[in-house]
């Protein structure tokens, strides 16, 4: 079967936000975002920078609706806490911080 493909594009704020609603004038207010956030032309986004038109290609080929937001947070390293206490230890996945769709078995 198909399976498609995943980009990430990340953009550091508060953590919590939300993205606005499609509306009339704005039926897509998360693509329009990122491509104001991954400016390809000059003089580029907030710190000047310029992103490659193939960048602008994939966030044009991805629909509204497939434009998730998931926050990040740091964590304390665990390899101060230990892994394990008592008869209970972590392993895999949970022993590292991870995207919940980035967890492979």
């Amino acid at each position: 079967g198909f399976l498609p493909n995943h980009r990430f594009a990340l953009i550091r704020e508060e953590a919590g936000g939300v993205d606005p609603e499609p509306t009339s004038e704005n039926p897509t207010p998360k693509l329009n975002r990122l491509l104001y956030e991954f400016n390809n032309k000059e003089p580029g986004d907030q710190n000047g920078d310029v992103w490659d038109s193939f960048a602008h290609e994939l966030l044009l080929a991805t629909p509204e609706q497939n434009i998730k937001r998931r926050d990040l947070y740091d964590g304390s390293p665990l390899l101060l806490k230990g892994w394990a206490k008592g008869q209970v230890a972590i392993c895999g996945d949970a022993a590292h911080p991870m995207m919940p769709n980035l967890g492979q078995g």
